[in-house]
């Protein structure tokens, strides 16, 4: 599996695979530890990201829940937690209307 490693920082690094890369914790079970992103930008980002224990800009939630699966900080994960349910809330308001052109 070290063979298409391309970048190592701390206890993470980052795999090339065919169809993107592979960020994985190697303190963690590989089923459990690792992701797939497809960019090695968003791949580093992650990184850094779990690393300084920062909380994403991104609105994607397949970004986030890539930040908790990489993640050994019980604290950070029910961080992600946290803003994974009010990004998902957001998604269910009710649309306006406006009454008065009814």
């Amino acid at each position: 599996m070290d063979a298409n490693k391309i970048y190592e920082k701390k206890e993470y690094i980052i795999i090339k695979s065919k169809t993107g890369y592979i960020v994985y914790n190697t303190n963690k079970k590989f089923e459990e530890g690792h992701t797939h992103l497809k960019s090695y930008n968003a791949a580093r980002t992650a990184i850094d990201l779990v690393i300084r224990k920062k909380i994403p800009r991104s609105n994607s939630i397949y970004f986030i829940t890539s930040l908790k699966r990489i993640s050994n900080d019980m604290n950070y994960i029910k961080s992600i937690n946290k803003l994974i349910d009010t990004r998902s809330d957001k998604g269910l308001k009710e649309k306006y209307i406006n009454s008065k052109k009814i």
